[in-house]
């Protein structure tokens, strides 16, 4: 009998191929170095859990539900980040390419050059620890509901825990912190365009569309702490501005209101105000797409949302609930950041 035809032989043996099964368990189960290598990493596989994530949409996580995700590789996101003008700049005002677009009969249109700059960022680990007893675990396994199921219902508040995580970072992150660990966030990586206020008006916000106009884009969301986006709401709800009290088909009357959208008073598009409890004394002026449609705001994922089962030498159930993942501001000169705000 060749090699080959001893291949086929244990290839198709029941109790040879258990035997594998079984010694390569137990090697996992030994496995317990967690490194970037891969020749001593655990061989685990982590479990996808975005299709779980898409039923757990947390009021709290605004930004995180809001901003697209894309796929990553490789052990650093990297792109370019334009930060040059489009428009003519005919104005009076270099703030564009100053050259125009017109051209003779016979003649050539003339080039320009957009300039950009490369921003490499790593991907950064976000993530919580489960871990359940044994005895817990298999009693409550198989629930009528998630949450008389300890280890699911654990798992959700954990997969929560890091999406509140996340939303913080990227508001606030800035891997000059501590041990670096974090990513920059959108306090970090906005730095062309700012402004001061204590408290946020109408008016005010509509200045800082105008210089957002004059760079060539139109904000779309806005996102501020409570108290600013009460302060909206209060004065707009001023005496005569609006109708104060509604009432319903049953005669209820319904007082007060929750500021949803604002004005942009340079171009009438509508602005999502959205309240944050992470960015403190500062606000975000956000343009989320090009007039083109392109993204200037994503988060960037090397590993989705996952789940990891690790070994333990306790009697209990350990697992990671953790993404790796990274912020990205590719249209940096068209967002806005204020700061000096009343919390």
């Amino acid at each position: 009998m060749n090699i080959e035809e001893m291949k086929k032989g244990l290839l198709s043996d029941v109790n040879f191929l258990n035997q594998f099964k079984s010694e390569l368990a137990k090697s996992a189960e030994l496995d317990t170095t967690y490194t970037f290598s891969p020749d001593t990493r655990s061989i685990f596989s982590p479990e996808n859990l975005e299709a779980d994530i898409k039923l757990l949409v947390p009021t709290d996580t605004p930004l995180r539900n809001r901003l697209p995700r894309t796929r990553g590789f490789g052990e650093a996101s990297a792109w370019k980040r334009l930060t040059s003008r489009l428009n003519v700049g005919s104005d009076g005002v270099d703030m564009g390419t100053n050259t125009s677009v017109v051209f003779a009969d016979a003649g050539a249109p003339v080039g320009t050059t957009q300039t950009y700059s490369v921003v490499s960022a790593p991907y950064k680990l976000l993530g919580r620890r489960i871990e359940v007893g044994i005895l817990a675990n298999t009693a409550s396994r198989g629930g009528i509901t998630p949450e008389t199921d300890m280890y699911s219902h654990r798992q959700r508040i954990k997969m929560l825990e890091v999406m509140l995580g996340e939303e913080e970072l990227i508001i606030s992150g800035d891997k000059s912190k501590g041990t670096g660990l974090e990513f920059d966030g959108l306090g970090v990586q906005i730095t062309t365009n700012s402004g001061t206020a204590s408290l946020l008006t109408a008016s005010g916000i509509g200045v800082f569309c105008q210089t957002l106009f004059r760079l060539g884009s139109s904000p779309t969301m806005l996102l501020a702490n409570a108290r600013q986006t009460r302060a909206l709401a209060d004065e707009l709800q001023g005496q005569g501005s609006i109708q104060r009290i509604m009432v319903d088909n049953q005669g209820n009357g319904i007082g007060g209101i929750r500021l949803a959208k604002i004005v942009n008073p340079i171009d009438g598009t509508l602005i999502d105000v959205m309240p944050s409890r992470y960015v403190g004394g500062n606000a975000f002026l956000l343009t989320e797409r090009s007039p083109a449609g392109e993204v200037w705001i994503d988060m960037q994922d090397l590993i989705p949302m996952s789940r990891v089962d690790v070994p333990s030498s306790n009697l209990s159930t350990i697992s990671f609930v953790f993404e790796a993942t990274v912020l990205r501001v590719i249209g940096e000169p068209y967002q806005f950041k204020i700061a000096g705000l009343a919390i």
